[in-house]
This record gives structure tokens, sequence and C-alpha cells, in this order.
């Protein structure tokens, strides 16, 4: 399943390449901050990167992936446990300050919005523990900074949404007599450095 759905993720990203004659992509990498907002874990544990290609000033895709890691004391086993997560996801993209100002894109400042879904692989690291497959939703927005033709400093804050999650962030299998799953909700504040090729 995991091999299927990163070969399609592939199949869609390069017929998208294909279909225009722009031709501008471009590489990012970032890394940062992490976190829950339930139980409250926050890390500096995200690594992060993509390939990105913009049909026009305003509107691209991106393929991207990231790794995570959440640690979380559990009284009871007297040890640090948690869940190590793997993403990758394929996301629209938005320039909100070229659909406000065509001209606006070539400014130092511009705001870029992102949003879409993919595949997420939870690990947890508990001795023993299992694994879960589930299907990611992100959304997020990417201040970007221009330090020269085609180089910038971006600063990225998304949330991501893991459905039908199985294990918690401490890495404990998630159970009341019956298996039970949930929305598993993380954050990103990062920072990174993004490159296009052959910019306009």
């Amino acid at each position: 399943m995991k091999l299927n759905l990163l070969k399609g993720a592939f199949l869609v990203f390069s017929l998208f390449i294909l279909s225009s004659s722009y031709a501008q992509y471009g590489i990012e990498v970032n890394y940062g901050l992490n976190g829950v907002f339930e139980p409250g874990i926050t890390n500096v544990s995200h690594f992060g990167g993509g390939v990105t290609y913009d049909f026009d000033e305003s509107y691209g895709v991106k393929l991207d992936f990231a790794s995570d890691k959440f640690r979380s004391d559990i009284l009871e086993l007297n040890e640090e446990t948690g869940v190590d997560i793997t993403r990758i996801s394929i996301q629209g993209t938005a320039n909100i300050s070229s659909l406000v100002s065509r001209a606006s894109s070539y400014d130092f400042f511009n705001l870029i919005a992102h949003a879409g879904g993919g595949y997420s692989l939870v690990k947890s690291s508990i001795p023993g523990g299992g694994n879960d497959n589930l299907v990611n939703i992100i959304g997020g927005l990417t201040p970007r900074f221009r330090i020269t033709d085609g180089l910038y400093f971006a600063i990225d804050t998304s949330v991501i949404f893991n459905i039908s999650q199985h294990y918690n962030f401490d890495g404990t299998y998630a159970y009341d007599n019956v298996v039970n799953s949930f929305t598993g909700i993380t954050y990103n504040v990062t920072g990174g450095i993004i490159y296009k090729f052959n910019e306009y």
C-alpha cells in the first residue's frame, strides 16, 4: 500500500510538470519546532524537504516529506517514549501576495499558502510497539523572504491531521476495552531555504 501510494504521488507530480511549458521548479529544506496540541508535547526535531513546481506567479504544487519525533515521560514505564512520524504529501500552493498584486511576486516578501494530503507512517518507540499507516491532511502559511534571485529564506507554519491514528503520542496503544482511533493533530514551525531554478 505504501509503495503504491508513493508511486501514485510521483506519477501525479510528474504529470503536473509535463502539462505546462512554464517549467519553473525548485527545492526546499526546513528544520525546526514540532508539537502536539494534546497532550502538549513540544520538540525541536522536525526535518523536512520537498520539490516544488510553479505553474505561474500565483499557483503551484509541491511534493514534500517530513520526519518528526515526539517524546513524553511515562511514569508507569519510568522512561521517555513516544512516536516517530514520517510523512509524504502532495500540496497545492498559492502566492497570496501575487494574487493581491501580480507585481508583488518580485518583491522582497511574499506570503505563500499551501494545503493538501498524503500518507503518514506512525511508529511507536516502545519496545514491541507497532506501526500505523494513516492518511494525512495538511495546511499552512509560509512567509518567504528573497535573499537573491531564486534563493529565499522561509518560515513555515503548518498543521497536520493524521486520520484514524491508533497510537498515542507517548507511544502507547489507544484502547479502552476496544481499539480506539482518533485524529492526531500536530504542528510545525520551521525555518528553511527555498531555491527556484530558472526563476522568471
